[in-house]
């Protein structure tokens, strides 16, 4: 970063301020002129309505139809002192600034008025503090609202009831609304309107042409009480819990949903939307802001593995105001980054990169398997099969491979089984299965794998279904994991089998997954893993799980794996078989029936 880069980008930022602050003075002495002229004579309050409610046309000599309502009528409210000095002195005694429009926002209320009038969708991202908010409720809902043909009903929503409406606060949707609607000359107002009557909380009313503007926090049932022309969520990835089924209820009640969010990490309904290439979307990166990007020039990333992004001097001083937690501070509000953004658990930046770099690098064979008779499978090649096998066993080695599964019910719709092989010494995962099966078939699969790779130990989760796979298991397959704590001699009948997921074990083995992922020796062939671990997130309570909606049976899988991998005796070369064994069942390593030998001697 060049020294000279960031003083001129100073310059440029204070220019920046200073000249936006003298179209503005220009601005509200040219709106003073015309209020005037309007409550003089009634012919131009007239003739400044139609020309508002014409179509806008971009080369007519002055502004028309909504480019106008903005420049000549709106306003945003701006608190923060420093800015208002930036600004100018003539600033300091005022938070109403008008709204004048820059390019990039005048492009997003075209945008978003063509979505409304055509009736289709619109997702919206951004870095903060862009004004898109204030434009769409303050400007474009309120333009609507106001003009005087009925139809134009619509439906405001914010994930918290607080963030929808309360009086006086201008950080509230209607609040936006209503601080613009109050400064309308009162010709331009709707000829019956009474604030007593037609403003109530979350509902205002046009009584001149029926049309209303509504109010309504993030719940399941999300905008099912009405029809509306367009719908407009804010913040739409911090919604919690019900993101998916209001996106659905939404589109039941409009044909025009504009959803409008910063990023908060992977797995929320926003950003599936996002990246599903079935919406149309608009991106607003402070860049495109012509005083946050004020001398902007292209270099490297003070806090990221980033060689050739935008950088200014505002976006310098942002930085090194967040670098505290850089990674989502930044990554969340300023540079539209899914992956950095919102709770993640792991380090989801390194995990695009290993997720890139195994996607291609693994030749494996796919296959799928059929049932022989009653308990017995076998498998055959299938293209985009659910095994894949990347290496087949090494013989002559005891406890060199074991294998852990996560078990799912089976059900269509519903979480997938999965099943990793791992080679302790070459410490690579030379096998997995991944799909939906009954507990019976994958007991299938789990013993088939388990006697081909040297019979070795096999560890899967006994939460739920697991019960289900262990109780097929323990019978025919001998090598079984159980807790570890278990200091009495082995009793088929009352062993607590197979890894529990619970309060004291689920931090232990997801923050060791974790270790292993950032020092690269998790051993992971499977690129989807990755996918996986990106939406597996801290929620609200700080507990480490797959975010709503999502699916984390990889994530628990691989941290079954590393416990198990922990507790095993290291790999050795089979020993000589000992003639007291030959032909007498064993079971989790020990002689059943043997009364000497205690559980944690083989184990450990």
């Amino acid at each position: 970063m060049g020294r000279s880069n960031k003083e001129d980008s100073r310059n440029a930022l204070k220019r920046a301020y200073r000249d936006h602050g003298k179209k503005m003075l220009d601005n509200i002495r040219y709106r003073a002129e015309l209020y005037n002229n309007m409550t003089d004579n009634p012919e131009v309050a007239l003739l400044e309505k139609t020309l508002c409610l014409m179509d806008y046309d971009p080369s007519a000599s002055e502004p028309t139809g909504i480019i106008r309502f903005f420049e000549n009528h709106l306003w945003t409210h701006e608190p923060r002192g420093h800015i208002l000095n930036m600004y100018g002195k003539e600033f300091m005694k005022t938070s109403a600034l008008p709204f004048l429009l820059f390019d990039f926002q005048k492009r997003a209320v075209l945008e978003i008025c063509n979505h409304i009038d055509i009736g289709r969708d619109i997702l919206i991202d951004k870095s903060r503090d862009m004004g898109i908010s204030w434009l769409i409720i303050g400007g474009v809902l309120l333009y609507y609202w106001w003009k005087p043909d009925s139809g134009n009903d619509f439906l405001a929503g914010s994930r918290k009831l607080e963030y929808v409406d309360k009086k006086g606060a201008t950080d509230t949707l209607f609040e936006k609304f209503r601080y613009n609607l109050y400064r309308l000359h009162p010709s331009m107002f709707p000829a019956g309107f009474n604030e007593n009557k037609h403003d109530n909380v979350a509902y205002i009313n046009n009584p001149d042409s029926g049309s209303y503007m509504k109010g309504e926090a993030n719940n399941a049932n999300f905008a099912t009480s009405g029809r509306y022309k367009a719908i407009f969520a804010d913040e739409f990835s911090k919604w919690e819990e019900t993101d998916g089924q209001a996106w659905t209820s939404m589109g039941d009640s409009s044909p025009c949903r504009i959803v409008v969010s910063t990023p908060w990490g992977m797995g929320r309904k926003f950003a599936n939307l996002r990246f599903s290439e079935a919406i149309d979307v608009l991106t607003f990166h402070w860049s495109e802001h012509p005083i946050k990007g004020a001398g902007k020039w292209r270099g490297e990333h003070p806090f990221k593995k980033s060689k050739d992004v935008w950088l200014s001097a505002w976006y310098l001083d942002e930085c090194e105001r967040r670098k505290d937690d850089y990674l989502t501070n930044i990554g969340q509000e300023l540079d539209i980054d899914y992956l950095s953004s919102g709770t993640p658990y792991f380090d989801n930046l390194l995990l695009q990169e290993r997720y890139k770099e195994t996607l291609n690098k693994y030749e494996v064979k796919e296959y799928d398997f059929e049932k022989i008779g009653n308990d017995e499978i076998q498998l055959f090649e299938q293209y985009a099969g659910r095994i894949k096998i990347y290496k087949e066993p090494v013989p002559g080695w005891q406890y060199r491979y074991l294998i852990v599964a996560d078990v799912a019910q089976g059900l269509e719709k519903m979480d997938n089984s999965v099943m990793y092989v791992y080679d302790r010494v070459e410490k690579i995962d030379v096998a997995y299965f991944v799909g939906r099966v009954d507990t019976s078939a994958l007991a299938l699969i789990l013993r088939h794998f388990g006697y081909w790779y040297n019979n070795c130990f096999l560890g899967l989760e006994n939460n739920n279904h697991g019960h289900a796979v262990l109780d097929k298991l323990k019978y025919s397959y001998p090598f079984l994991m159980h807790e570890m704590d278990y200091t009495t001699i082995v009793d088929l009948e009352n062993i607590r089998l197979g890894w529990n997921t619970n309060s004291a074990t689920r931090p232990v083995m997801c923050a060791d997954i974790r270790d292993a992922v950032n020092e690269n020796v998790d051993g992971v062939i499977d690129p989807n893993f990755f996918k996986e671990a990106m939406t597996f997130i801290y929620n609200k309570n700080g507990k480490p799980e797959a975010d709503k909606g999502k699916l984390d049976d990889r994530v628990i899988a691989q941290g079954i794996k590393w416990q198990l991998h922990k507790w095993l005796p290291g790999p050795r070369k089979t020993p000589e078989k000992d003639a007291r064994f030959e032909g007498k069942k064993r079971f989790g390593g020990m002689v059943e029936g043997n009364d000497t030998e205690d559980i944690r001697t083989i184990w450990r």
